[in-house]
């Protein structure tokens, strides 16, 4: 097993690639958002993002992003999920993470305690923000149309005239490929895109107008029902 250091100072887009060994991230500071052949995965700090060996992505930071990642031998990994996830950053997995870094080289060292971090992961609370993608061209570039200008006030109707189909043909095919309604998944890709927002320092006023939302309660409240705390807890659990 190997580790790196994660430090990108702005936007930064590592483009589509896979890797023989797993990937686990840990992220201090910043958001960094996954794009996997079925779903993007918006991972914040105090989140541990997992990745199997072979796992084809893409990777978008959001203004600054530190943190570690640790790569395990696809022997090491067996014992880990064979699906990406994320899952919340307990004390000691963060704490047995830094050692393993630490004690780089250290062959028994880092056995014994990666024994212990993947005892943890196994158990540890899934906390994924997930937004899963549509498998046709036409409806996986509406979508990254949206995600590149999550704030723009199109109508459904208007999408639909953009790709060529009736709006009945987006509602029913984006349904089957996605699980959500379109409005359901629109409003989940501006909510992860908050997420960067807010961790870039922007206030919750900010956010919600550049989300296009009419009014900063109609936002407070999306987010809350998403997230399961305010924007501005969000930003306090940042901080901490």
């Amino acid at each position: 097993m190997r580790s790196e250091r994660i430090d990108h100072p702005g936007r930064h887009l590592t483009p589509w690639h896979s890797h023989a060994e797993g990937q686990l991230y840990w992220l201090e500071q910043g958001v960094l958002l996954l794009e996997l052949a079925d779903r993007q995965l918006a991972m914040s700090a105090g989140n541990l993002g997992w990745l199997p060996p072979g796992c084809a992505h893409q990777a978008l930071t959001c203004g600054a992003v530190r943190g570690l990642a640790l790569w395990f031998s696809a022997e090491e990994a067996a014992a880990l999920p064979a699906e990406p996830r994320l899952v919340a950053a307990s004390t000691l997995a963060c704490a047995l993470i830094e050692r393993i870094v630490a004690t780089d080289g250290n062959a028994p060292a880092q056995r014994r305690r990666l024994a212990v971090l993947v005892d943890e992961l196994q158990g540890a609370e899934r906390h994924e923000y997930a937004l899963p993608l549509p498998g046709s061209p036409r409806l996986l570039n509406l979508c990254r149309a949206i995600l590149a200008a999550p704030g723009e006030r199109t109508s459904q109707p208007d999408w639909a005239r953009r790709i060529g189909m009736s709006p009945r043909s987006l509602t029913r095919h984006f349904q089957l490929q996605t699980g959500l309604s379109f409005s359901r998944w629109y409003q989940r890709a501006r909510l992860i895109q908050a997420l960067a927002r807010l961790e870039q320092g922007e206030s919750v006023k900010e956010v919600a107008w550049a989300l296009g939302y009419e009014n900063v309660s109609a936002f407070i409240a999306a987010f809350r029902q998403q997230f399961g705390l305010t924007p501005g807890q969000f930003r306090e659990r940042r901080l901490r």
